[in-house]
């Protein structure tokens, strides 16, 4: 009886070993106890940008919103234009018309102002092919109206003369001024705003302000088609915007386009200025640990992670690790745990660095190497 009762207690011993290695062993990487997933950890602190200064502003002056708005499309200065026997002068340009424009087109006007001519023969002027002004001038200021129908986005402007006609040795002279092609469109403003490639890549954020001298209804504002203000400002009002619940990929490097819209009103806005502010002054933490053989061999079999727990977020942008100065991978980063996985051939036997840097600003607290 004795002995089938230490035989029960030996089989219940074992069978509790087994249980127990049988629910850890899912878990080891490549043999490794649970214990021994994590290489390296520390606590990092503030990652990324801590300073701002501005790089850009951007003077608009003052316009009106809701009312029918102006919008040069061509500027010539000067020009001369000539026709005759023994050689001619003449102008053509492409004239394009912003996409965003022709949405709200209501028409266009062509203006300038003849200094001079012998009016030997007619100042013509052409526009996608259709003559739309063709007679004599001496001396003045003109204006030739283009309708909707007949404004594309891309158009063709040529401006020349006719021959002198029976004096063949002589040449028709046109000496012309301040040539401008307008659009009218309306009643929302568009205006456009500049960000350079490396501005985007250290942006802190962009400031619109402007004074308020009279208002009526309601003002919306969106940066490239996305809303970043809607109500009624205040006099003197301020709208900062980095991603403006898009992404920062929705400003892209070169132009940019601020629409303003009044909404059952009309706004005449002052002074209106957009600065873009940079970051500067960046913090990179780097940290050295240490690899073992069984360590690197596991990696080599299931991969890594970095996880970095982020405590604040004082500016959003991207986390980026690199592992001995080779680029591990980036993370979005948000509050909580944020994981970056990487491959086993950026790492050593050894001595290994990592490096974490940030395109905005963190708080980050733990930060540990693991086994994937």
């Amino acid at each position: 009886m004795d002995t089938f009762i230490g035989s029960l207690i030996i089989i219940a011993i074992v069978l509790i070993i087994l249980l127990a290695v049988s629910a850890y062993y899912p878990y080891y990487p490549e043999g490794l106890p649970p214990e021994m997933r994590i290489i390296h950890e520390f606590s990092a602190g503030t990652i990324g940008y801590s300073d701002n200064y501005v790089s850009r502003s951007q003077d608009y002056g003052s316009f009106g919103v809701g009312l029918p708005q102006l919008e040069t499309l061509k500027a010539v200065p000067r020009m001369e234009i000539t026709a005759g026997l023994f050689g001619s002068a003449s102008e053509q340009f492409t004239v394009y018309v912003p996409e965003h424009i022709v949405e709200w087109l209501k028409g266009g006007e062509i203006t300038f102002t003849v200094e001079g001519s012998n009016q030997y023969g007619n100042l013509m002027i052409a526009w996608n092919g259709d003559v739309v002004y063709d007679k004599k001038i001496a001396r003045g200021a003109e204006a030739v109206t283009l309708y909707p129908g007949s404004i594309k986005q891309e158009n063709t402007l040529q401006v020349s003369a006719q021959g002198p006609g029976m004096l063949f040795w002589a040449a028709t002279v046109y000496n012309i001024k301040d040539f401008e092609v307008n659009a009218e469109y309306g009643p929302a403003k568009f205006v456009s705003f500049s960000v350079s490639q490396d501005e985007l890549e250290s942006l802190d954020r962009f400031d619109l302000s402007w004074f308020t001298a009279s208002k009526r209804g309601n003002l919306v504002v969106k940066v490239n088609g996305e809303e970043i203000f809607s109500g009624v400002p205040e006099r003197q009002q301020r709208v900062e915007f980095t991603d403006t619940g898009m992404t920062t990929a929705s400003i892209i490097p070169g132009t940019n386009r601020l629409a303003f819209m009044a909404v059952n009103g009309s706004y005449e806005l002052q002074d209106v200025i957009m600065k873009t502010y940079v970051s500067k002054d960046q913090r990179v933490m780097k940290e050295k640990f240490d690899v073992t053989d069984p360590q690197l061999n596991s990696l080599k079999a299931k991969g890594g992670v970095v996880r970095m727990y982020v405590e604040d977020i004082d500016r959003t942008g991207d986390l980026l690790v690199k592992i001995n100065e080779q680029s591990a991978g980036s993370t979005y980063a948000t509050e909580g745990w944020n994981s970056i996985p990487f491959d086993a051939d950026l790492l050593e036997r050894g001595t290994n660095w990592l490096q974490i840097s940030g395109t905005g600003t963190f708080d980050v607290g733990d930060v540990s190497v693991e086994l994937a």
